[in-house]
């Protein structure tokens, strides 16, 4: 595959740069998971030396700096979700490193576009979530793999620093031994890794990994929080583990569209297999990365995101072995779908904004009775047409390459992303967000009171980053979970929902004294 140009290069890092950032902030929680990744960040705010109880170090203590230097312009919220836009562009430059070394210069700027171009990836990269430094840092690892073949230093760096991160950021031990398996067992299957330039790497890197963690244990024993630490990463989490049978289940949509094209660079060297040491190291990792599915991560499926890299390395080898028929298939099949999309966003805008259709308009409003007409900056529709013209225009404009199925389905994404942002945030945010229904109970509040809540942790931190209730004590506002009793005698002022998760319903009583 030829190099790519320095032109097309500037507009694929641009338009990684916007992907990775736009619609971070600006929004409340739209779920559970994110209100749960704020409380260990406003922990950290408070006392930096929290940021070491929590279950991801790594991530909460990025997303606790960028919110301190954004704080100027950001509220904590939006400042830490910046911090999952730095871990994925860091995911994307390894991945592109890790293909330039394994495959040639020109495969860098495919895997980019065929990780931007994964459904998945969108899903998760866009949140407050710990996930995106677990992508970074496989990613890492990868990149070191691939570099230590012939380069003793970087693959020697990226090996230790990723390692240490791992065991000492994210999810422990687990992440770990899942990590040296790979490091040591490829030697055994393919001989392209068993090189002196690799050795080196792989024992250096694994003595930098331990004299970091050998540091970081003794400072972390000599402050007092080991015991915090080792709750959350030591070998006793080995022991917790789930099933992973419902990864590939999920796999085929949230890997979508680069697993056919890492299934078609398989079935295109299956002859020559052995001898294709190109793919010696996405394989392996790939085990390595369905190995540690089996232990939990901090949300419902984050723990594929380490899956992502490796099928992006094949997938950046397969398109250049698919048949241009193929090719071209699956380019319009992106184009179509895409088409799709556009048709069924605006005319949602156009019910939720202007109610028309008429139909469609009245479902809508059933679904959001808070979401007002009229909510949506006016900019936002600009930007989001914007969006669609360029991409219509660019589609006819694409090279007639292999390249073409991964651009495509990048693109289609981004837009994908750009007009969910500009076009239903506010209704997302009166659907899912916490902050009306919390406005709406705070009416039942005399000013200045005190609130207990006897809820899940989701509510309690998003009760605590957005009304900032003085110290319970004893406090007679109590909020509850539907589900839950009070005792007798207290009176029932407020109960209420967000209007896109009504099974979790919560009441706000004032016990009598």
């Amino acid at each position: 595959m030829t190099r790519t140009q320095p032109t097309k290069l500037f507009w694929l890092i641009l338009l990684a740069a916007f992907w990775a950032f736009y619609g971070l902030t600006g929004r409340d929680a739209w779920k559970a998971d994110e209100a749960l990744a704020l409380a260990p960040i406003l922990d950290s705010l408070a006392n930096p030396a929290h940021v070491w109880q929590a279950a991801a170090p790594l991530y909460f203590s990025v997303a606790a700096a960028t919110a301190s230097l954004a704080s100027f312009q950001l509220p904590p919220q939006d400042g830490a979700r910046l911090a999952t836009g730095v871990f994925t562009l860091f995911s994307l430059l390894f991945t592109a490193l890790a293909a330039r070394r394994l495959f040639g210069a020109g495969y860098a700027a495919t895997s980019v576009l065929a990780l931007v171009g994964c459904l998945g990836l969108m899903l998760r990269m866009h949140a407050l979530a710990p996930e995106a430094a677990l992508l970074a840092v496989w990613s890492m690892l990868l990149a070191g793999v691939a570099c230590g073949r012939e380069a003793v230093r970087p693959g020697a760096l990226l090996i230790g620093l990723a390692l240490a991160a791992l065991f000492l950021g994210l999810r422990g031990v687990p992440d770990l031994v899942a990590a040296l398996g790979l490091l040591l067992l490829l030697p055994l299957f393919s001989p392209e890794w068993r090189r002196r330039a690799y050795r080196r790497s792989l024992l250096l890197g694994i003595a930098l990994a331990a004299l970091l963690c050998l540091a970081a244990l003794a400072s972390l024993y000599g402050g007092g929080q080991l015991a915090g630490w080792l709750r959350w990463h030591g070998i006793h989490r080995l022991a917790i583990v789930r099933p992973s049978f419902h990864v590939f289940a999920e796999l085929p949509w949230f890997a979508w569209p680069i697993w056919p094209l890492a299934l078609a660079a398989i079935w295109h060297e299956h002859r020559r297999f052995g001898r294709a040491w190109e793919l010696h190291m996405p394989l392996m990792a790939l085990s390595a990365a369905v190995l540690v599915t089996l232990w939990p991560s901090w949300s419902r499926d984050g723990g594929m995101l380490p899956l992502l890299p490796p099928l992006a390395l094949l997938a950046a080898y397969g398109v250049e072995g698919m048949k241009r028929g193929a090719a071209q298939a699956f380019y319009w099949f992106g184009v179509v779908c895409f088409l799709f999309f556009i048709v069924a966003f605006w005319i949602y805008f156009s019910a939720l904004e202007w109610g028309m259709p008429a139909k469609l308009a009245a479902h809508v409003g059933q679904l959001t009775p808070s979401y007002r007409p009229g909510a949506t900056p006016g900019t936002s529709p600009v930007l989001a047409a914007v969006a669609t013209l360029l991409w219509l225009a660019a589609i006819p404009l694409f090279p007639r390459a292999k390249l073409r199925p991964v651009l495509v389905w990048a693109s289609g994404m981004v837009l994908v992303w750009i007009l969910l942002m500009a076009l239903f945030r506010p209704w997302m945010d009166a659907g899912f967000g916490y902050r009306p229904m919390l406005a709406d109970m705070r009416r039942h509040l005399p000013v200045g009171a005190c609130l207990k809540v006897d809820a899940d942790a989701a509510l309690r931190t998003m009760v605590r980053y957005q009304l900032h209730p003085r110290s319970p004590g004893n406090c007679p506002w109590i909020m509850v979970a539907a589900e839950h009793k009070v005792a007798g005698g207290a009176t029932l002022l407020w109960e209420g929902a967000r209007p896109r998760q009504k099974q979790q319903r919560y009441r706000l009583y004032q016990l009598s004294r």
